[in-house]
């Protein structure tokens, strides 16, 4: 089961996979989720990142989204989301109301 696991999410380690996974399954741009997911990763370090990604990946796929209880599911996601979306600028790039920038860096100063 767990080579099985293995192969089947190691198609996300590639590429933008992942970010296209995370703004599939949160209705975002691949753009958005990819500096959300990089803010996400800053935040929680390398290695919290990575089991906090994984346990996402596990919840929104099968067989994960099928037979993982609602609870296992919400906690996972919220646990990923929390860290993506920490700042407000972030929240307002999630909702669509500020575009994906390269930096975020006084980006409050600046007229769009």
């Amino acid at each position: 089961m767990v080579l099985v696991a293995g192969v089947n999410y190691g198609r996300f380690a590639l590429g933008d996979e992942f970010e296209e996974h995370v703004a599939g399954v949160l209705g975002t741009s691949t753009a958005v989720a990819t500096q959300l997911t990089a803010a996400a990763r800053e935040r929680l370090g390398g290695f919290e990142y990575d089991q906090v990604a994984t346990r996402f990946l596990a919840v929104t796929t099968f067989p994960g989204s099928e037979l993982a209880p609602g609870s296992i599911r919400d906690k996972a996601i919220r646990r990923l989301l929390t860290a993506m979306v920490a700042e407000s600028t972030e929240n307002l790039m999630y909702v669509g109301l500020r575009a994906p920038t390269d930096s975020l860096a006084c980006s409050g100063l600046l007229r769009s």
